[in-house]
């Protein structure tokens, strides 16, 4: 009680000083300052109370900016576009007049820093600092810490300020999640107290699901600078590739009870492909951090945590691009004041604290210039010298049959500003035929050669503990046909823009029926379109060789019929309706006249069945993992433009399932429903419906018995610290164990009872030892019977999965029903440990099973992961379409 009472009165006191600081905040973030220019409004000025007292929302912070834009000739605000909720993504340029006069010229003197053969920048160039506040929208303490750090640029007139604007170009994204940040703003606004409350346990500190921190479509925006696959995300990379800033710093927050963290990261956590003088930079900007932190006397730590080798973040990949790029991380107070370890935390203290560190990296930078300038210009000489050194000269992809899926890999690969070549003439490599016009090659040798090797190359890592993602190459989550070449090559033209299909441009009128192979990934787009509009759709469960006009064309399994006759539309409406699919999806739609195969199955075989309009459910709310729930939601409008139902877990049991035809449930735990709900699923299920389960929810559904399939008893419960289930069969003894028990004399009973020997290990291991114990991330491959509906369209058996989380199932008892099982030497990229290893070798990665009428599709990992594994994802689209029409191959 006493505890209490006197933490009641420190907050009280607080409060107190809140209120004073209405007039005297300057005083507390800038206490040294004595020139600031009176017309230069301040934060609390604008928006009316004091930084640190409340959450400022978005259009607040867009307002403020623009406002200096107007009274300050230093100050210009860039619009980089809207997030999906209409929010606008600005970038604020601060420098002196003169620069900005000359910007444009100083941008192009600075982009010859990518160029190894023209000279280095000279010393009185500006150097470029990019200071990225926000990206995790409930990390707060940035967004705020933006506000002040424009305010005193504009308004500061002395020397030292002069001397920063005078020898730099100032970048700040005051808000790299608008839409997370508001999401923040309003919860924390909602449930502030007057005066604050300090209880961790109180509203205001227990943020609502899904939280703050991602962007509309739960995606984290820090996990998405390689993917590309979220508009805030492209927004943001054109801009930077407009300038490779030499410093970039991306703010974010961390746990309460933490203190202060900024680069340089362990080296075991150091990207095995950067230069290590890049690495070593950071060592040299950190003193200015450590000084102005000492000056305020905050705590602080370095060389701990934090992943520093993938380009997936906002603080990795710049240094793929030359940039010393770090993290910032502060303690988080998520709210006005929260109780710690280290005391109460105050909301203005974390503030304060990015604020000496924005101020920290634009005197080092400045300070440290022609060293800075030297280590991007030795990047790229490097990088062209490594890929020069490369075993594979370069790497060429595409297929002819995948137009789509080509196009968006070849689009990713411009926007990363990689050079990409078309293939001079028809090339075949490892047993692939790459065609001319259709296929596209990426010399090794570029100046881009790094951000290359990430899309395209397997990561070797050493055992460790990994804060994240350890496999993160494109090639392999897209699924597309690719080939390393090892030996000389010839180039056709450099690709600058994607092309404009001409095939696309009409459908001919057929008199029979219409065909859309299954190859493309855009094929079940073209699919839901055409039920849109009320088109009969069927498909093929077997190939086949039609007659065209154009000659004999194959068809894989899953080839889309669209019959002339029994439409509902007339043959106009039917024609008009695939002409304008064939330009939404970019398809080729080929009429034909006969219903008789060259080869095959003929069009009105019984293997030709008529897909169902898909009535999507997706579980959602607490419980559900909120980025796996995203990423299904992301896909099915952003892919196929279908509305999918999101149901509350906690309203779930009062919703009728009836409606719908497919229920998807992502990862998550779901042990808050209970036996009614669990047999209003299975009568769902047995009544005709498509389940189909992500990881965890796929454990769960074995436990529940609602499938009668089996989890490998090597589960990977390490994890995330998950206990095994309760079905988990316990483990036989070991031989070692067995050698271990008691001997007895003369054949007796045991004289005294021997333990068997348990493994002694230092505390100090225990985060190195466990931690290497987790898979986080890495790439697995495995065979996938590519004749099963789950697989429609897809040519290749190897199949690569994002293996992420601890679900582990046995192949199917049914010998047809596993669609995709690990192979025996699964590892591909990343890191996983040879334990962990063998434990997926030969496991079952998707099962199809029938229950009644229904189906369930089960998937061990997440087959949308972060919303740009296409090789999976469209697995995960065709049990949609395709699920109910599995039948008894799988029963």
């Amino acid at each position: 009680m006493k505890t209490f009472l006197n933490t009641t009165k420190l907050l009280l006191a607080l409060s107190l000083i809140w209120i004073g600081q209405a007039t005297a905040q300057n005083g507390y973030f800038f206490p040294t300052a004595t020139q600031l220019d009176a017309k230069i409004p301040t934060p609390e000025s604008f928006l009316g109370y004091p930084i640190g007292s409340y959450l400022t929302r978005h259009d607040q912070v867009v307002a403020y900016f623009r406002q200096l834009e107007k009274v300050s000739d230093r100050v210009h605000v860039e619009s980089l576009g809207k997030t999906y909720e209409q929010r606008e993504q600005i970038i604020v340029t601060i420098t002196a007049p003169s620069n900005y006069q000359k910007l444009e010229q100083i941008r192009q003197e600075h982009l010859a820093q990518v160029d190894p053969s023209k000279p280095a920048l000279g010393a009185n160039a500006p150097i470029i600092i990019n200071l990225g506040y926000g990206v995790h929208g409930n990390e707060t303490s940035s967004t705020e810490t933006s506000l002040l750090t424009g305010y005193y640029l504009a308004a500061s007139n002395d020397a030292e300020t002069q001397k920063w604007l005078a020898e730099s170009v100032i970048f700040i994204d005051p808000s790299l999640n608008p839409d997370g940040r508001d999401r923040a703003a309003n919860w924390l606004n909602a449930y502030h107290s007057f005066p604050p409350v300090g209880d961790p346990a109180d509203k205001e500190h227990q943020e609502g699901w899904p939280g703050g921190r991602t962007n509309h479509y739960f995606t984290d925006l820090n996990r998405d600078w390689l993917n590309l696959v979220q508009v805030e995300s492209r927004n943001r990379l054109t801009f930077f590739h407009k300038w490779y800033p030499n410093v970039q710093i991306d703010f974010h927050e961390q746990g309460t009870n933490a203190t202060y963290y900024f680069e340089p990261t362990p080296k075991s956590h150091e990207s095995p492909i950067i230069p290590q003088f890049l690495y070593d930079y950071q060592v040299i900007l950190a003193k200015y951090h450590a000084k102005a932190l000492d000056d305020i006397g905050s705590f602080y730590f370095t060389k701990e945590n934090y992943d520093n080798l993938s380009p997936i973040y906002g603080s990795t990949y710049p240094k793929f691009f030359g940039s010393v790029a770090a993290t910032f991380e502060q303690a988080r107070s998520l709210g006005i004041v929260q109780e710690s370890t280290n005391g109460p935390l105050t909301f203005a203290f974390t503030i304060r604290n990015h604020l000496a560190t924005s101020f920290s990296t634009i005197k080092g930078a400045i300070a440290e210039k022609a060293g800075l300038f030297k280590v991007q210009k030795d990047f790229f000489k490097y990088a062209l010298e490594q890929g020069q050194k490369n075993p594979a000269k370069g790497f060429v992809f595409g297929d002819k049959n995948d137009v789509n899926l080509t196009q968006k890999f070849l689009g990713l690969l411009l926007q990363h500003h990689v050079e990409v070549y078309e293939v001079a003439d028809n090339l075949n490599q490892d047993g692939k035929t790459f065609e001319k016009g259709k296929s596209y090659i990426v010399p090794s040798a570029q100046p881009n050669f790094l951000i290359v090797h990430s899309i395209f190359e397997e990561n070797s890592l050493k055992d460790s503990i990994f804060y994240d993602n350890t496999g993160w190459s494109i090639i392999h989550a897209y699924g597309l046909k690719y080939a390393k070449l090892n030996g000389a090559f010839a180039k056709g033209a450099i690709v600058k823009n994607l092309p404009v299909e001409n095939g696309r441009l009409g459908v001919e009128r057929a008199a029979y029926a219409y065909l859309i192979n299954s190859s493309d990934y855009a094929f079940t787009k073209a699919l839901y379109q055409l039920q849109l509009k009320n088109v009969l759709v069927k498909t093929a469960f077997k190939s086949f060789v039609a007659n065209t006009s154009t000659g004999k064309k194959s068809y894989l399994p899953g080839t889309l019929v669209i019959p002339v006759v029994g439409q509902r539309i007339s043959a106009d409406s039917l024609l008009a309706s695939l002409n304008s699919v064939a330009r939404s999806a970019n398809l080729e739609i080929t009429p034909v006249s006969s219903g008789f195969s060259a080869e095959g199955i003929d069009l009105g075989s019984s293997n030709i069945k008529a897909v169902r309009k898909p009535e999507v459910a997706l579980a959602f709310g607490q419980g559900v993992t909120s980025s796996e729930a995203g990423q299904v939601w992301f896909l099915l409008n952003q892919q196929l433009d279908l509305p999918v139902t999101k149901l509350d877990l906690q309203s779930f049991a009062r919703v009728s399932l009836n409606r719908y035809n497919v229920l998807v449930l992502p990862g998550g735990n779901y042990s808050a429903w209970d036996k009614a709900t669990v047999d209003k699923i299975k009568s769902w299920v047995n009544d005709g419906g498509t389940l189909i389960t992500f990881q965890t929810a796929t454990a769960w559904a074995v436990q529940q018995e609602i499938v009668r399939e089996k989890l490998s008893q090597t589960d990977l419960f390490a994890r995330r610290g998950e206990v095994p289930p309760v079905s988990a069969p316990v483990e036989k003894p070991t031989e070692e164990t067995t050698k271990a028990q008691p001997k007895t004399a003369g054949g007796g009973s045991p004289v005294a009872a021997v333990k068997p020997a348990v493994e002694r290990l230092d505390y100090s291991r225990q985060e190195d030892v466990e931690g290497s114990k987790r898979i986080n991330g890495a790439i697995f491959v495995s065979d996938l019977d590519i004749s099963h509906p789950v697989a429609f369209g897809v040519t290749s058996r190897k199949l690569y999965i994002n293996k992420n989380g601890p679900t582990l199932l046995l192949p199917s008892a049914n010998k047809y029903a596993t669609v995709a099982q690990y192979t025996a030497k699964p590892l591909v990229n990343g890191y996983s440990s040879k334990a962990n290893t063998a434990k997926v070798a030969n496991s079952a990665a998707i099962i199809a099973t029938g229950s009644g009428s229904g189906e369930i599709i089960l998937f061990a990992d997440d087959p949308t992961y972060r919303g740009y594994w296409l090789g999976t994802s469209r697995l995960f689209l065709n049990s949609i379409f395709f699920g109910n029409l599995i039948g008894g191959g799988s029963r």
